[in-house]
């Protein structure tokens, strides 16, 4: 006998009930706090990081790809080091032939759950395999908000984004899906006090309706959501405005004047000063707290004052000793590299117009300061992440320019892994070996670089320059007449003309 209505109700109160209490559960109870990564996480991420970039370069792509999410595992929130590269891979490894991911792939983890953070690598994984699928970048933003990974959120909103301007019909339900996402994410960046990136959030936000708005031009409450949503984004701005956390304690209107000055491209002596004091008396309020110095710093460097610049130094150095914390160190190195920079700039300059042999040799001086003042910070620097390529191709294109040749080859060897410097590298690698007379490793080193490097660009054009150079002085006239006749056909007047002289001699 069939069960009656009042049955069938009854049987499905209770699982209805169930469902709403996992609704409820699934709810966060509160923001999840900023994740942190210690120096030994970072350096093993970045192990596995220059293991991928390895692998990338034997076309090992489905390996690669496992060497990046292992390292992210270390350190997820690693954007240019892991994220970024990661994509260029899934991109290159499409563009090769790779295969979509399979049902086994599918099933190595899941995209839900309590782990965020192991959830959004198994998302990545599969995104990696399948560039263009928009359910495993929704699912890699999802969790990257769920775990409070902020840096991650903000590489992965354009690329959500841009899965969904590929639909060839709007879907409505990712869209909205995907602004809830955004909105959630700027609620989390505003409670951890980063206005700037909740305002950058709400901006996505408002963008993404009008890009839909656009295609679906009768749709009125996609209208009304965006008018409300422009004016949450207007607020967040204007409580943002230049990323300075110390206005949010300016009140009465003298002090908002002062918040809207600071927004001019050009502002005089009396505002800087009043703005510079206002950053100084809430720092001073709370000189643990690293927003308010950086803001302090900001305001201090603003005013392009060689004083408030090396005040500057000051606090980042005492800041540095009390909390040991090297980011504090490394910006006020970039000040006072900086400052050296434009120091020997102007000299060079009067030195060039008086042509006085004084000035020449305090040009002269300028230049070698700065050289080993750099060199002094990228040696630290490198010391202290050894693993960051970015720092070993700095440091060894410094090397170069002091003519420390021996100790600048082995740095860019070292540094040519990373794809982003791989070709600079190899230019300046060739030139060492040149500059130490040894003409047949340098021809060897950029004919390796040539045959890497496909544009024709101005790199091309020093490549083939120094090719022929190198070709010249070891006494291959004919690979220096290719290389010099092939440069000529992109530019004829490459280097002033040198490069033309030079083969008119060798012809």
């Amino acid at each position: 006998m069939a069960a009656g209505p009042s049955l069938r109700k009854a049987a499905r109160r209770p699982f209805r009930k169930k469902s709403l209490m996992l609704k409820k559960q699934e709810q966060p109870s509160e923001a999840p706090q900023a994740p942190e990564f210690s120096e030994g996480d970072k350096a093993r991420a970045c192990q596995w990081f220059d293991k991928a970039a390895e692998c990338r370069e034997r076309r090992e792509y489905d390996y690669a790809i496992e060497c990046y999410i292992t390292g992210l595992g270390y350190w997820p929130d690693a954007v240019d080091e892991g994220h970024m590269p990661l994509r260029s891979l899934a991109i290159q490894r499409q563009q090769a032939g790779g295969k979509k991911p399979g049902l086994m792939d599918g099933v190595r983890g899941s995209l839900g759950g309590r782990d965020a953070k192991r959830a959004m690598l198994s998302a990545e994984r599969l995104l990696a395999m399948d560039p263009q699928s928009g359910a495993h970048a929704d699912a890699l933003l999802k969790n990257a908000i769920k775990g409070g990974l902020l840096a991650t959120l903000k590489w992965a909103t354009p690329v959500v984004f841009e899965t969904l301007r590929k639909d060839k019909k709007p879907n409505k339900a990712r869209f909205k899906i995907f602004r809830d996402a955004l909105l959630e994410a700027a609620a989390l960046a505003d409670a951890r006090g980063d206005s700037g990136l909740e305002t950058w959030l709400l901006e996505q936000a408002v963008n993404s309706l009008e890009y839909l708005i656009v295609r679906c031009p009768g749709d009125e409450e996609l209208k009304n959501e965006q008018r409300d949503l422009a004016s949450k984004h207007t607020i967040s701005r204007g409580k943002y405005e230049n990323a300075a956390d110390f206005r949010d304690s300016l009140q009465d209107a003298e002090k908002q004047k002062l918040l809207h000055d600071s927004d001019r491209v050009q502002q005089d002596e009396e505002t800087l000063e009043a703005l510079l004091l206002a950053a100084q008396l809430a720092w001073e309020a709370a000189p643990a707290t690293p927003a308010l110095l950086n803001a302090y710093v900001e305001a201090l460097l603003r005013t392009e004052h060689k004083p408030q610049e090396n005040e500057a130094v000051k606090v980042l150095m005492e800041a540095f000793e009390k909390a040991r914390n090297y980011s504090f160190k490394s910006r006020a190195d970039d000040v006072r590299l900086r400052q050296l920079s434009r120091d020997a700039r102007a000299l060079a300059a009067r030195a060039r117009e008086s042509g006085a042999a004084e000035d020449q040799q305090q040009a002269r001086l300028a230049a070698l300061e700065q050289r080993e003042t750099a060199l002094e910070v990228f040696r630290e620097r490198v010391a202290k992440y050894p693993t960051d390529l970015r720092l070993r191709f700095k440091l060894g294109a410094i090397l170069f320019e002091a003519g420390e040749y021996d100790e600048a080859i082995p740095a860019l060897q070292m540094a040519q892994v990373d794809p982003r410097s791989r070709a600079r590298c190899e230019l300046l690698m060739g030139r060492a070996f040149f500059e130490k007379g040894d003409a047949l490793q340098a021809t060897a080193v950029l004919r390796e670089a040539i045959d890497h490097y496909e544009l024709t660009d101005e790199h091309s054009k020093e490549l083939l320059y120094w090719l022929g150079r190198a070709g010249e002085a070891a006494g291959r006239s004919d690979q220096a007449r290719e290389a010099f006749g092939k440069l000529l056909r992109q530019d004829y007047n490459f280097m002033d003309g040198d490069a033309r002289k030079r083969l008119e001699k060798l012809t």
